[in-house]
């Protein structure tokens, strides 16, 4: 097989998954490897990150696996933090260096069932880089180690191709059902395509367009943006972008300092929130698990006043926040108590279900009798309408309390679900700067944690 057939039919084999991924956004062939697929990511410095792949369709030599792997420690170098992994393909590896095909994997596999164990993590980590350098030396061992992935894939032809693509096809959307002759057509539309369009980029949209005109049926792309909340539980996250807020758990360590909240989650929060405004993206799901502030901070970044709507997760089902309540239905019956004076130049908020905050609010510094505007629900909140009532009832006493005393910042104390707490977030549009807090249990007090402002 010729070497760009093997490099092509190998790229539109990992074309089913790459789409399933949001974050995908475009592939390249030939252009400064074989073969580029460019995804966003909040946390790379250029938003963007680089999946590069060089496919030998021949056998390779010891020395000739080492070259790969030294144009491919040349570009970090040169470009560095902008491949996400660099991956060599070929039908098979030398007998000499089978161990890189089983090793390097099964290390990166094993790493989130030994997450709470980082002294297992560490050492099976270390035992893979002394081996990468016993083989390779310094300073290319320890980047094949942590940066090199080897992918041994033998295509027979095209119709060895067709058929790889076809099962990929049914791994990725298993639900779906693919007539043979459509996805034959399919690939080879693809194959066309990319061969008339070297070496320019061809785009997610374009691809997505194609393959389901050749497909004949729609694919279970996203209606809604799926953005994974990665906690410390370590919940697996296929197909969705992921925020890292395992840091902002609460347990085991502390919660960090405002100015991290700002840095490590707000600031990527608010990068994808710009990056999903420039792709026309205004629904987003929210997966995962997370505390009350980064609940908070979630709604708040992707706002309605940014033109956002969600789709909350909960164990109930899903709670959107267009699900306003209907004409004459009455809003929960939350007790407000209004505050007599400022804290100091601040206004205290407590918003509480079934547990009142306000009750502990004596235990946190600076927090006076008298000066906290208290909202309670004494009943869970079972539906979504219920949430976005409650949180337009919130947000509009808030309002009238700011426009009388006129504080210069908000203290925000919540004891509530998450959803709601995303759903206020969500409407916290023209307020003044706000220190959101947690509740520790031991200590029965808050603690400051992140702050907003618009």
């Amino acid at each position: 097989m010729e070497g760009f057939d093997y490099q092509l039919f190998d790229g539109l084999i990992r074309l089913p998954a790459w789409l399933a991924n949001p974050a995908f956004e475009q592939i390249m062939f030939e252009g400064l490897e074989d073969m580029e697929a460019r995804f966003f990511s909040p946390y790379a410095p250029r938003l963007h990150l680089l999946e590069r792949f060089q496919a030998k369709s021949a056998e390779l030599r010891r020395s000739q696996v080492q070259e790969v792997f030294e144009g491919f420690h040349k570009f970090e170098n040169t470009y560095p933090n902008i491949a996400r992994v660099q991956t060599l393909v070929t039908p098979r590896l030398p007998h000499s260096l089978g161990w890189l095909r089983r090793n390097p994997s099964r290390v990166r596999k094993a790493r989130p069932f030994y997450a709470p164990f980082p002294d297992i993590v560490t050492a099976s980590d270390e035992a893979l880089k002394d081996q990468c350098v016993q083989e390779f030396g310094k300073p290319l061992g320890p980047f094949v180690a942590d940066f090199i992935e080897i992918s041994e894939r033998n295509i027979l032809g095209r119709d060895d191709a067709v058929q790889t693509f076809s099962n990929e096809l049914h791994r990725t959307f298993p639900i779906l059902n693919f007539h043979p002759r459509n996805v034959e057509s399919a690939f080879d539309a693809l194959a066309s395509l990319a061969r008339r369009r070297l070496p320019t980029p061809l785009m997610r949209r374009e691809l997505e367009e194609m393959l389901q005109e050749h497909l004949e049926q729609e694919l279970p792309f996203h209606d809604a943006f799926p953005l994974h909340i990665r906690s410390d539980r370590n919940e697996p996250a296929p197909f969705a972008l992921q925020i890292d807020a395992k840091a902002f758990s609460g347990a085991p360590a502390p919660y960090p300092a405002s100015e991290v909240w700002a840095s490590d989650l707000i600031k990527p929060l608010d990068k994808t929130a710009r990056w999903l405004r420039s792709h026309n993206v205004s629904r987003v799901a929210l997966r995962g698990s997370y505390r009350l502030t980064t609940a908070l901070v979630l709604g708040w970044s992707l706002r309605s006043a940014h033109g956002f709507e969600l789709d909350v997760g909960t164990r109930g089902g899903i709670w959107r926040t267009n699900d306003r309540p209907r004409a004459g239905e009455a809003a929960p019956d939350w007790e407000i108590e209004e505050p007599e004076s400022l804290c100091g130049d601040q206004l205290a908020v407590s918003v509480g279900v079934l547990r009142n905050p306000a009750t502990d609010l004596p235990n946190t510094a600076d927090v006076l009798r008298g000066s906290v505007l208290g909202f309670h629900l004494a009943t869970a909140l079972t539906s979504a309408a219920e949430a976005q009532a409650s949180a337009s009832l919130i947000k509009r006493t808030i309002d009238k309390f700011v426009a009388r005393l006129q504080p210069n910042g908000i203290q925000l104390y919540t004891a509530c679900p998450a959803a709601l707490a995303v759903v206020l977030g969500h409407r916290w549009n023209a307020m003044p700067p706000t220190q959101l807090h947690e509740y520790l249990h031991a200590a029965r007090r808050y603690i400051p944690t992140a702050a907003v402002t618009v």
